[in-house]
């Protein structure tokens, strides 16, 4: 079995991500770099990205979740409720020939 190596700079994006999506206001660039212990330049260079894939919105100087995110998962909803239609019209069937 192949072990695949961790990429920090993902991971860090995923800790700024889970920060904002737990915090109620807008946050600073040095609030959010503080939190995931990660120099205040460096995290402004994760914001700019995620800023441009529209995972994240800057209000101000400030920056909270953007509506990116919830495409995906409303990708993720739609999948799931396929798969319980799928299931349901299946338990369906199963029970027309239950009373066959």
């Amino acid at each position: 079995m192949t072990t695949y190596h961790r990429i920090e700079a993902v991971r860090k994006t995923g800790e700024i991500l889970k920060y904002l999506a737990n915090v109620k206001e807008p946050a600073s660039g040095h609030d959010i770099a503080k939190a995931v212990n990660l120099p205040t330049g460096t995290t402004m260079c994760h914001l700019a990205t995620l800023d441009d894939l529209g995972f994240v919105l800057t209000v101000g100087d400030r920056y909270q979740l953007g509506m990116g995110l919830a495409l995906f998962w409303a990708r993720v909803k739609s999948s799931l409720e396929a798969q319980r239609d799928k299931v349901n019209r299946d338990l369906g069937l199963l029970d027309q020939e239950k009373h066959l």
